[in-house]
């Protein structure tokens, strides 16, 4: 896209990935729990074979029996509730590879993931960053919340191992630090706030309804202030004038908050908050009886979460969201949401989406470098576009800043409790409706 604040130059050559195995074909069995294959039944390279490519993997000879990936999430704590699947969406991607035959271009080795929680304290970002490293992980992936993922990113550019971010928006992470091992398939916040200014506003007109104001509610982290700022900037720019901004510190109450929306009369109140402070958005305007004409939210875990979704009821009904999406175009893409719903008793919500998606980009990365070393993996990342992917967006490719040039935040709309892709037109499901 035109405004994406990525860099035009790739890192390194150019390579095309198609995306593993179709999952369809796999769906009949589960294999060992994909978090510590031996790839006993896959090839252990012992007949010499160095790969088609000529890679030898890492071990300067035979290929090696397995690759290593490392997932550093919230498994306990506030964030939990997201965080374990979206380490579980790591472990099935994996699970799919070595069930559709492991790693090709190392004679079918196989994939194993070693988990990490860091509770979603920026503490612990880089400590558990480096105890995935020190168990083995080859690559890593992470983290939710943006402080952490800034703390563990840099924790694998020092011990140069890559980073492919799973879910963090904030602008900071790779746009105020040159990293040369962190790469970041979802939009950034200020990708985040273009689409979302933009794909509203014209949904919204399209429809024949107005909206000229808006009225921001965001929680005061790095997280929600690169979003604010990127707002103040593109909304403007769309001819929606910011009439009220209120911050929200985590655990508080939203009453005062919503009393200053109320009072501002935006004809949208924009909520950047993670899972329970957009229900506590929600519980305040319930309880002072107030609804805008568009509730929305950008980058907003809550509204693309089906259980949230039912705990806020009808006043979220027919309102609107930027955020990650599973391509609702794509069979592959409905058969893995249907194989983790099965596998795990879950919902597979658009983080969860996006963090199989960055695991599909760490698999195409391992596949086309031929090898478990850290800097072959980096380098293949550097210039791969994974094409195959599950995400609602183009073919996924990294600039010089690490940035996804084709990423995407499509718009959703509430219909029935459930988030539908309205826009834009190649990934919609439906229509808008008022």
């Amino acid at each position: 896209m035109g405004d994406n604040p990525a860099d035009s130059v790739s890192r390194r050559s150019f390579v095309k990935y198609s995306g593993a195995a179709g999952v369809a074909g796999a769906l009949a069995g589960c294999s060992s729990t994909g978090d510590g294959g031996d790839g006993s039944d896959g090839g252990d390279g012992s007949d010499g074979s160095d790969g088609s490519d000529g890679s030898d993997g890492s071990d300067g000879g035979d290929a090696p029996d397995e690759v290593i990936i490392g997932s550093n999430h919230p498994l306990s704590g506030a964030l939990s509730n997201t965080g374990e699947r979206m380490d579980q969406a790591v472990k099935l991607a994996a699970m799919l590879k070595n069930e559709s035959g492991g790693v090709e271009s190392l004679d079918g080795a196989e994939l194993s993931v070693v988990s990490g929680d860091n509770e979603g304290a920026q503490e612990l970002g880089g400590e558990v960053a480096q105890e995935l490293i020190d168990e083995g992980a080859s690559v890593l992936t992470g983290c939710y919340s943006s402080p952490v993922t800034s703390a563990a990113t840099r924790t694998a550019e020092s011990a140069g191992v890559p980073f492919v971010i799973s879910v963090s928006v904030a602008n900071s992470i790779l746009q105020e630090t040159e990293l040369n091992y962190a790469y970041r398939p979802q939009p950034p916040a200020d990708q985040m706030a273009i689409d979302h200014a933009r794909l509203l506003a014209e949904s919204i007109r399209d429809a024949g309804e107005e909206i000229e104001t808006a009225g921001l509610f965001y929680i005061d982290i790095s997280f929600g202030q690169s979003i604010r700022d990127a707002l103040r900037e593109e909304l403007p720019a769309n001819d929606i004038e910011i009439v009220a901004e209120t911050a929200y510190e985590p655990g508080d109450t939203a009453d005062t908050q919503v009393t200053s929306l109320r009072d501002a009369d935006p004809d949208a109140v924009i909520a950047t908050t993670y899972r329970s402070g957009t229900i506590e958005l929600v519980n305040a305007m319930d309880n002072q009886d107030y609804r805008p004409d568009y509730l929305t939210g950008c980058s907003n875990a809550a509204m693309n979460d089906i259980s949230a979704l039912e705990e806020m009821g009808d006043t979220v009904e027919g309102g609107f969201a930027t955020n990650f999406a599973l391509d609702p175009t794509s069979d592959r893409a409905a058969e893995v949401r249907s194989r983790f719903e099965s596998e795990f008793d879950s919902g597979f919500d658009a983080n969860v989406a996006m963090t199989y998606a960055a695991t599909e980009v760490i698999i195409a990365a391992i596949e086309e470098a031929g090898s478990a070393d850290p800097e072959d993996i980096n380098d293949a990342l550097g210039g791969i576009t994974v094409e195959n992917h599950i995400a609602a967006m183009p073919p996924i490719t990294f600039a010089d800043n690490g940035e996804n040039e084709n990423a995407l935040a499509p718009l959703f709309q509430i219909q029935d409790l459930e988030d539908r892709v309205v826009a834009p037109e190649e990934f919609a499901e439906t229509d808008v409706q008022f």
